[in-house]
């Protein structure tokens, strides 16, 4: 088990963030950096590794029915406010690093508990542990792979939470342009899905800063917004920008009227980019219940703000299973004979590879009330409860697949 530790450490020392194409790079010299390091590592256990382009690759091993394991190298950028080396360091029993809950490290978990299984055991399925490269700005990865082959039909992703997802929102983002304000510039973000934590403005040529506490875009109640902080600030100062915090300020969505839930949870609107080009522009990364649509939010935004130009940017339909499902319950019983509860399924706001699956479910990686840095500076996992990962899912795999 401790080469695990070690991989870690060699994997989150490669910096993937998506970055401009390089040639037979698409997203970047790191992205392939990452995905070269993850096939040489389980050509070596004796998988059939394929690299397509780039764009995404796989680990695959047996015959039979195709089963996906899918998630993805790439991470959201670094960003501020880190404490401890974001390319990897062990410290106070954990593991810290850029990836190393959201997703490296699951999917390193997979590979190298499905090599140790393949050691004892040959799978009656076939078994593709997938890589994706763009998960986290357009999912172009999955565009090329279906282009090049067929995804199997059924298979988890190690993205989210225990103990099973058998429920994600609809996520929409959508860039706002609106009349600019006399004298007021504003930037901040660099990517929708992150509350940001730090803001610049000017308004009548005097310069603002402010402050936030980075979080998921999935859970903006656990960050705190520096671009709705310096709306906040400014709107005693300007009638406009006072009306755009009260239209933006919670993440619940109310100033759009979009307070609305249902078994999946509330709506959330996190403002993830404020800039100022010919426009005025923010960019809302938006959750939606499943039981509502993409028009329905569209039309909300519109009412409230019907001077803005509004342009879909990116968007992931909802994904639900009957939580009776053979899948879901089959990794529930897994994740629940380990622990020893008697845990449900649970619907997130996350959107996870899952949803490229004809028949698929998120699986972990975060177990409850543990701490979710994710997107967050010192992004971390506990050394045991990586050792666990390892356990759940190669129970899990030798399961569904051997």
């Amino acid at each position: 088990m401790d080469s695990i530790i070690s991989y870690s450490l060699e994997l989150l020392g490669i910096n993937s963030v998506q970055n401009k194409p390089q040639k037979d790079a698409p997203f970047g010299e790191g992205t392939a950096k990452a995905l070269g390091y993850v096939l040489n590592l389980a050509s070596s256990m004796g998988f059939k590794c394929v690299n397509l382009d780039n764009y995404i690759g796989y680990a695959e091993c047996g015959e039979g029915e195709p089963f996906a394991v899918l998630g993805h190298l790439d991470t959201v950028p670094i960003g501020d406010g880190w404490t401890k080396n974001p390319l990897g360091e062990i410290a106070d029993g954990n593991i810290y690093g850029r990836g190393a809950l959201d997703d490296k490290l699951p999917m390193l978990a997979c590979l190298l508990a499905t090599g140790d299984l393949l050691k004892k055991k040959t799978p009656k399925r076939k078994i593709k542990i997938i890589f994706g490269l763009n998960e986290e700005s357009g999912w172009k990865c999955i565009e090329h792979f279906n282009k090049c082959e067929k995804m199997p039909d059924e298979g988890f992703s190690p993205d989210a939470d225990f103990p099973v997802i058998y429920c994600e929102k609809g996520i929409v983002n959508f860039k706002i342009s609106l009349p600019k304000i006399d004298g007021f510039e504003i930037f901040s973000g660099e990517r929708a899905n992150v509350v940001p934590n730090l803001c610049t403005a000017k308004y009548k040529e005097k310069e603002y800063s402010s402050s936030g506490i980075s979080a998921h875009a999935a859970t903006p109640w656990q960050g705190e917004n520096a671009i709705i902080n310096m709306l906040g600030v400014l709107s005693e100062k300007d009638v406009k920008i006072a009306r755009l915090y009260n239209i933006l300020s919670d993440y619940y969505g109310s100033g759009l009227d979009l307070d609305v839930s249902d078994e999946s949870g509330r709506l959330t609107v996190n403002t993830g980019m404020a800039y100022v080009d010919g426009f005025l522009n923010f960019v809302l990364d938006i959750r939606y219940p499943v039981t509502y649509t993409e028009n329905f939010v569209k039309d909300k935004i519109g009412k409230a703000l019907p001077e803005a130009k509004i342009e879909r940017t990116h968007f992931h339909l909802p994904l639900k299973v009957n939580g009776d499902d053979r899948l879901c319950k089959t990794l529930l019983d897994v994740y629940n004979g380990y622990t020893k509860q008697n845990a449900s399924p649970i619907a997130i706001g996350g959107g996870t590879y899952a949803r490229a699956l004809k028949h698929g479910v998120a699986f972990g990686p975060v177990f409850p009330d543990r701490p979710l840095p994710i997107h967050c500076p010192d992004e971390m996992i506990p050394i045991k409860d990586l050792y666990a990962l390892y356990d759940i899912y190669k129970a899990a795999i030798d399961k569904l697949c051997f």
